[in-house]
């Protein structure tokens, strides 16, 4: 009995030693810490397919492609898909992120044409230039929690997070042939977007300004994905998704003039139309692609 109480004892006396002893945190040859510590910040960049997919949904864009971890090419949909990325570690296995992502954009197209005149010289055509030039704005946020597993050098890690995505866009379109009695349709450029016709005497109808519809988009995401500390506090992660989302989509205006024999002078008329219907609902493996994100923390 006297040598099952002994073991007994020496069993609990390992077991609370056990209790006490503490890990040592994961360190580098020279004694620097790998791993980020509570209460610090994470800070980098995020090239992520999810920003373009999200940017298509909110813009009608199809422009899908990509199926691995990767840093794709812009889109000129959105602009540009790298964001900004940022951390809070709550602890080793929490920490809190957002991503954030604005592009404002103009392009100007310019063609040149034929002048109408009257009295065409062969020996010295006149020509004259339209133009249309294009804004686009596109914003996305996104914020959410991860939880981490692993100590090492190599983590999981996996979480949620909410996405807001705003996106609108406008045109103006200015024509060097200007509509008038002696030329009730006159020589135009086609754009692709800005001819919306005939009148009934069969003069054109072209547009002077296009006003897209602003879209909205909010959305829920799950994600999973890895990250790798290469040196102190820095790392290199990828990550893929899920992703529902819910957009909402105002109405185009559309700007238009033509001749009015009735009244012999411009006729100015407005438009206005939903391009693909007030709300939809998409949901999706974001765009079967991944994301890479490079962070410093400190």
């Amino acid at each position: 009995m006297r040598n099952f109480f002994a073991f007994l004892f020496m069993v609990t006396s390992l077991a609370a030693l056990s209790q006490n002893e503490t890990v040592e945190p994961l360190k580098n040859k020279k004694g620097v810490l790998l791993l980020p510590q509570t209460g610090e910040w994470g800070l980098g960049i995020s090239a992520s397919p999810l920003l373009q997919y999200t940017g298509n949904l909110l813009n009608g864009n199809t422009n899908n492609s990509g199926a691995a971890f990767n840093y794709s090419t812009n889109p000129a949909s959105i602009g540009n898909n790298i964001a900004v990325f940022g951390k809070y570690v709550k602890n080793e296995n929490t920490h809190y992120r957002a991503r954030f992502n604005a592009s404002v954009a103009t392009v100007i197209d310019k063609v040149v044409l034929s002048a109408d005149v009257l009295t065409p010289d062969p020996e010295d055509p006149a020509f004259t230039e339209d133009r249309r030039s294009t804004n686009s704005r596109t914003f996305i946020l996104s914020a959410g929690i991860e939880k981490r597993r692993g100590s090492t050098r190599l983590q999981g890690f996996y979480g949620a997070e909410a996405l807001l995505g705003y996106f609108g866009q406008s045109a103006k379109f200015e024509y060097g042939n200007s509509i008038s009695a002696d030329f009730t349709s006159p020589t135009s450029n086609n754009f692709g977007n800005n001819f919306n016709g005939f009148t009934s005497d069969g003069d054109r109808i072209r547009s002077t300004s296009r006003r897209t519809g602003n879209s909205l988009l909010i959305g829920a995401r799950g994600f999973i994905g890895v990250e790798y500390f290469f040196a102190p506090r820095i790392s290199l992660g990828g990550e893929f998704g899920y992703m529902i989302s819910l957009r909402s989509n105002g109405k185009t205006v559309v700007e238009t003039e033509q001749w009015s024999n009735t009244t012999n002078s411009i006729l100015n008329d407005e438009v206005e139309s939903y391009s693909s219907g007030p709300t939809t609902i998409g949901i999706g493996l974001d765009n079967l692609s991944g994301s890479i994100n490079l962070l410093f923390y400190f």
